[in-house]
């Protein structure tokens, strides 16, 4: 072959006429497992090397070296062994010992875990005697322990630097890549390289370390002019054991039971921070000086986007080094400094002579392609089933669908009945509201900023926290096109549905019986804690309701007790008579084959050894895919093609059952990585991981039933799912922002999940309480702040409080959270006593209560579970009964009650998992015994369950939809009338003050910013600091400054006025008086209409005031000051330009000078805009409480705050420039962030990053 890299100003590798003696340079650390069987075949070898030299580079000197070098056979005189102690790399410890002795022209670097075959040197100096212009020459690289496989044949990289060996993980060597010679790189191991090249170009880059320097090493001698090419006739056998991680610790003998090349202890996630290190270093070393900065910020950015996706893949180990990775690569710029100095003092090539020999993009996809399909490929191969296991899972997949979408027929057809109109009103446009719902016209830009400011804007705004529902509500909104009112009316309108549906996938988690299944969707979207949340518009608690069956179902996949399907195929339990590993047998024993017959069988000896030639065929295995034999099972009864338990036939194997039904929670590890040097998967985790087999002695949860006729001693629990309790974190997270009350009771049930856990998978189930947490660390903040009277926040409800009866403990316990009488039929006869009627609604939960009270006497394995649910079912009442006993708001000056409904949905919940969860295998025992008394009891029982809540579910539909069980009403038209909205929306920003007289002749009043109160408006925080002092007899709060100022005028417009009181209003940014119409419910209320009429009266009689129009919205009045008013230039504006503190007083309306206020552009809690200069002693006053969150800034100076009573003031002096006001709390921005990142990081650890894993839900 020519030597192509040769160009006329570079210098020629010097002709030789004979190779010259070879020097063999065996590295090792210590005595390894590896290094006598390399010693050994270095002796083998055809051509002896003319010195050997056996570096320890161990920290100190290890005798068992010499020990080992004396067993290993090599001539004595020409083998030395020296130490290098403190050497920090391979090629460190090889340029210690080459400073004395005779030099020889050639040096044969070895590992102590490389093994050369008889011919390797004799090939090498072959080839090398045939091109004179060769400086490195490199060898054909198989695994240690399957010698038969592949590593590499020379190297090649990418133009980014993407490492390449073009040889498939597991490859088998048939003199396919024979035909390689002139490469890119080679790996050190067993390479032939010049002295003089190695002196020259100083050997390897120290900062490298063991990973990249063949490489380097490589490039470097290819533009110093020598010649780099691989000789594929010799062989090297490599353990590769700093790639594997086989260096770290004690890890014990090497077993490869699975012939795949790679030992079964091998984790090369151990060593992966060490090849990203170097990787990015010499990515840093060959790039472009230009280039160079480019390069390392995009290292970084890199990092964190690599960040993103390892943590996406379960791997938080590799996450952290990909984000240490780039810091450490470019803390070091002066070894960048060096490796680029040092290559440019050798380089005597341009770098275009390297593009022939490196990959160009479409290669390096079709490798990416291929080795995907290929591992898809295998996957799929490896774990599917057999032809008459497909045949039964498909009956199974039909049964289970054919019931599902019954089940969701039905939800959907109760929903059309209780919902059908007011769903097609809001599809019509309209708004949703009633009960505590009110309007939800806010975007997903409006929403976000209330969820992240802080500040409350409702009323004369206060600080937050806002209520985490907010925040939970984002996702739902984005999806909704951005609109809040959608997002809210979908949860509410269609909470029968997903409820539903939700219970359906979590029973599945503790039952396989579809008829089961169905019941507990239907008995869970029929419990009076969702209809009545649902129809009096509590957002929050049917989120939880909703969410719960998510929790419950991860929670179980997250501790690998979820229950799956299986098929017993012929061969279930088989198993050969017997199969050592290799750890087992006599270490006598452990002497490594000929590699050529190694080659030749094409498998590990423990393949062979022990293997029965002629096996019993009573003898059974289990046929679990890439999963290690269990001991024999006794036999198990014959059951039908699809058992006769509720589990259904058993099946071997992992077909992940509900394929089609849901979404899986589960993601596995592993993607491929540049660094690695076959292109293997790093933390890819082996097929025997992914299931455990055998079972807990405890019969703990996800075993199979001992009566289960298809139950087997090797059957396979399933593993516990890392992505599968961050979705549990999730759905709690979810749920405590619907109700944060929750979060103590559902915390309690963490701990005791994980103390029922198999001890590796505790830590997750706890901290899948972490983003409930700090998405709650606000409201948790502020009501340790109020000390006992935290608790009120934590029970409020998020939403306007809305008055209810509250119900009996037992009702309670029967899943009635309040006065049910709504949801009592009409159509009862009327012989009925009402104390019996008023027990209606109790008839569903009482069918869950007795099926769970039954379940307790089911013993292992469902006993575990069974005590769980009614562990939460305890918490979850204790959280009612306190909810419903604490005083949390007003509602029309009475006092409002938490809603107790719930902490009910969550106690429900328990109860409903120790029903379904009691169930199990009744049917398998049932179909063993003969007729009699107990299938009677289950029919009666049975009946007894099914039909009531059904009944009582119809009624409720039919009640809802004629609107007695239902206070949510579609609006078609708006609160706030088109030219009051119009005022809103200008530049100023003013509000709407709404009068409405109340019983007792009581006016009510509202600030509007909007079409309405908003749901954004409000937060617990807020209301409940109107209450203070016990619990549940609390003391109403006397109203602030703030609070009085609104409530005097608001007394003046009630009374009539005959002084203007324009200037009044504009200091409470108020442009628009609105009387709204009464609502239906009080429309024939004679005293209120006469009352309405004569507020109208009085108002059109103030000064002031200008009626605009009068209609279906209501009575508006525009503030028009008089003409002969003091201050006849009042203006309406959130934000105002006051002269001076005495004008600040005039402008409040306390005095009767005349002064002239500027309004200042801006929206409510921002404003940016240019002001021009004016008069010393300037103010800027907000319309809005004060608070030491608030910032200005002129032309980017801090503007000094001023007291201006409850107003929020700044001094503003005469300067002009642009000016900005925002609301800014250090803390809240904190937990924003804090939230952000909790969030995002829950979020990708939920993402299933594969395919489903093998195995039925």
């Amino acid at each position: 072959m020519t030597d192509s890299t040769q160009r006329s100003g570079a210098p020629a590798t010097g002709s030789l006429a004979a190779p010259a003696p070879v020097t063999a340079v065996v590295v090792t650390r210590g005595a390894t497992g590896f290094l006598a069987t390399t010693l050994r075949a270095l002796a083998a070898q055809t051509r002896t090397p003319a010195r050997v030299l056996l570096v320890d580079a161990g920290d100190r000197p290890d005798p068992g070296v010499a020990a080992v070098l004396r067993d290993a056979g090599l001539p004595a005189g020409s083998t030395t062994l020296l130490t290098a102690p403190g050497a920090r790399t391979y090629g460190d410890a090889v340029r210690r010992v080459l400073g004395g002795g005779e030099a020889t022209r050639w040096l044969w670097l070895l590992h102590d875990d490389s093994a050369p075959a008889p011919t390797a040197l004799a090939e090498l100096v072959r080839a090398v005697e045939a091109a004179p212009s060769v400086g490195v020459a490199g060898v054909k690289q198989r695994t240690w322990t399957a010698p038969a496989r592949l590593l590499e044949v020379g190297v090649r990289t990418s133009r980014s630097g993407r490492r390449m060996t073009d040889v498939e993980p597991g490859e088998v060597d048939q003199g396919q890549h024979d035909g390689r010679d002139d490469v890119l790189g080679v790996g050190l191991v067993g390479a032939l390289v010049r002295r003089d090249v190695w002196d020259e170009l100083h050997g390897t880059d120290p900062a490298l370390g063991p990973f990249g320097d063949g490489l380097d090493l490589s490039r470097r001698a290819r533009l110093a002019g020598h010649r780099v090419v691989v000789v594929p006739a010799a062989v090297v056998r490599h353990a590769q054991a700093g790639y594997h991680g086989l260096r770290d610790g004690d890890t014990g003998p090497v077993v490869d039971l699975d012939a795949d090349g790679e030992p079964d202890g091998a984790d090369p996630r151990r060593s992966f921070a060490a090849r990203r290190t170097a990787l990015l270093h010499q990515r840093l070393v060959w790039a472009p000086l230009p280039l160079l900065p480019l390069v390392a910020v995009m290292a970084v950015l890199a990092g964190l986007v690599r960040v993103l996706v390892r943590i996406a893949a379960k791997e938080p180990v590799l996450a952290a080094a990909e984000i240490a990775a780039p810091l450490r690569a470019l803390g070091r710029p002066a070894a960048v400094a060096r490796a680029r100095a040092q290559t440019r003092r050798t380089r005597r090539l341009p770098r275009r002579t390297l593009r022939p020999l490196q990959a160009d993009w479409r290669t390096v996809w079709r490798q990416w392609r291929d080795r995907r399909l290929t591992r898809a490929e295998a996957r799929r191969v490896v774990r599917a089933p057999s032809e008459l296991e497909l045949r039964e899972l498909a009956a199974l997949a039909v049964r289970r669908r054919g019931t599902l979408s019954a089940v969701a027929v039905l939800l959907v057809a109760v929903t059309a009945v209780a919902f059908g109109p007011r769903v097609l009103d809001v599809l019509g446009g309209q708004t949703l509201v009633g009960g505590a719902l009110v309007p939800a016209a806010s975007r997903l830009g409006d929403l976000w900023d209330a969820a992240t400011s802080g500040w409350v804007t409702g009323q004369l705004g206060a600080a937050g926290p806002t209520d985490a529902l907010l925040t939970v509500l984002l996702p739902g909104t984005a999806v909704a096109g951005g609109s809040l009112g959608t997002a809210l009316a979908a949860l509410l309108l269609g909470s029968v549905l997903l409820a539903g549906l939700g219970a359906w996938f979590a029973a599945g988690a503790a039952t396989r019986s579809v008829a089961v299944r169905a019941w507990a969707a239907v008995v869970w979207a029929a419990l009076p804690s969702l209809l009545l949340a649902a129809g009096q518009g509590r957002a929050g608690a049917v989120l939880v309701h909703v969410a719960l069956p998510w929790l419950v179902l991860a929670l179980a996949r997250a501790v690998g007790a979820q229950q799956t399907d299986v098929v017993l195929s012929g061969l279930a339990t088989a198993v050969r008579a017997e199969d050592v590993p290799v750890a087992e047998r006599d270490p006598g024993a452990e002497e490594w084959p000929d590699p050529e017959a190694w080659a030749r069988a094409g498998e590990h000896p423990a393949r062979r050894r022990g293997a029965d030639p002629d096996p019993d065929p009573a003898t059974v295995v289990t046929p679990v895919r890439g999963v290690p034999a269990a001991p024999p099972a006794p036999a198990a009864p014959p059951v039908s093609a699809l058992g006769a338990t509720d589990r259904g036939p058993e099946v071997r194997g992992e077909v992940t059952d509900d394929a089609a039904d849901a979404p899986d929670a589960s993601g596995d590890p592993g993607s491929s990585e540049e660094g690695a040097p076959d292109g293997r998967a790093d933390g890819a985790s082996d097929a025997r991981a992914d299931r455990e087999p055998g079972r807990r002695a405890d019969g703990g949860p996800g075993t199979p039933d001992a009566a289960d006729p298809g139950a087997t001693a090797a059957a396979e629990r399933p593993a516990g799912s890392v992505a599968a309790a961050a979705a549990a974190s999730l759905a709690f997270a979810a749920v405590v922002a619907g109700a944060p009350g929750l979060l103590l009771p559902g915390v309690v049930v963490l701990l005791l999940v994980a103390l029922c856990a198999q001890r590796g998978r505790r830590l997750r189930v706890v901290l899948a309480a972490v983003p409930a947490l700090v998405l709650l660390g606000p409201t948790l903040a502020a009501a340790a702040s109020r000390g006992l009277e935290g608790v009120r926040l934590l029970l409020a409800d998020p939403g306007t409080p809305l008055a209810s009866d509250p119900a009996s403990p037992v009702a309670l316990l029967l899943g009635v959270p309040a006065d049910g009488s709504a949801l009592v039929p009409d159509w009862l006869p009327a012989w009925v006593p009402a104390e019996v009627a008023a027990w209606w609604p109790a008839v569903t939960g009482g069918a869950v209560v007795l099926l769970a009270l039954l379940a307790l006497l089911r013993g292992a394995p469902q006993a575990r579970a069974v005590r769980l649910g009614w562990c939460a079912a305890a918490a979850g009442l204790a959280a009612a009964v306190a909810a419903g006993w604490v005083v949390v708001g007003l509602d029309d000056g009475t006092t409002v009650t938490g809603w107790a409904g719930a902490g009910v949905s969550f106690a429900m919940a328990g109860l409903l998992t120790a029903a379904v969860t009691g169930t199990r295998g009744v049917q398998a025992r049932l179909a063993r015994a003969s007729f009699g008394w107990r299938q009677v009891a289950v029919a009666v029982v049975a009946v007894a369950v099914v039909l009531p809540p059904l009944v009582a579910w119809g009624a409720w539909s039919v009640q809802a939809r004629r609107g007695a069980a239902s206070e949510l009403v579609a609006m078609d038209r708006a609160v706030v009338p088109a030219i009051g909205r119009q005022t809103q929306a200008s530049a100023d920003a003013p509000r709407v003050l709404a009068l409405a007289p109340s019983v007792g002749g009581v006016v009510d009043w509202q600030l509007l910013r909007g079409d309405g109160p908003q749901v954004v408006e409000d937060a617990a925080a807020v209301r409940t600091r109107e209450l203070s002092g016990d619990l549940a007899t609390p003391d109403v709060a006397d109203a602030d400054d703030a609070t009085a100022e609104v409530q005097g005028v608001v007394g003046t417009l009630s009374v009539g006025s005959s002084t203007d009181v324009a200037a009044d209003l504009a200091a409470l940014a108020v442009a628009d008086v609105l009387v709204p119409p009464l609502p239906a419910a009080q429309a024939e209320d004679v005293a209120l209409q006469q009352a309405r009429t004569a507020l109208v009266g009085r108002l059109d009689a103030t000064p002031g005031l200008e009626r605009i129009t009068d209609g279906d919205s209501g009575v508006i009045w525009r503030v028009q000051p008089s003409a002969d008013a003091a201050d006849a230039t009042a203006v309406a504006a959130w934000a105002r330009l006051v002269p001076d503190a005495t004008a600040a007083r005039d402008a409040a309306g306390l005095s009767g000078e005349a002064v002239a206020v500027p309004a200042v552009p801006g929206v409510v809690g921002r404003v940016d805009t240019t002001i021009d200069a004016g008069g010393a002693g300037r103010l800027l006053v907000l319309a809005e409480r004060a608070d030491p969150g608030w910032r200005a800034t002129l032309d980017g100076v801090p503007l000094r705050a001023v007291d201006d009573g409850w107003r929020q003031a700044f001094e503003v002096g005469a300067d002009g420039g642009r000016l900005v006001v925002v609301h800014d709390a250090p803390d809240e921005t904190a937990w924003t962030v804090t939230q952000g990142v909790v969030g995002l990081l829950a979020l990708l650890l939920a993402l299933p990053v594969r395919r489903r894993r093998a195995g039925r839900r």
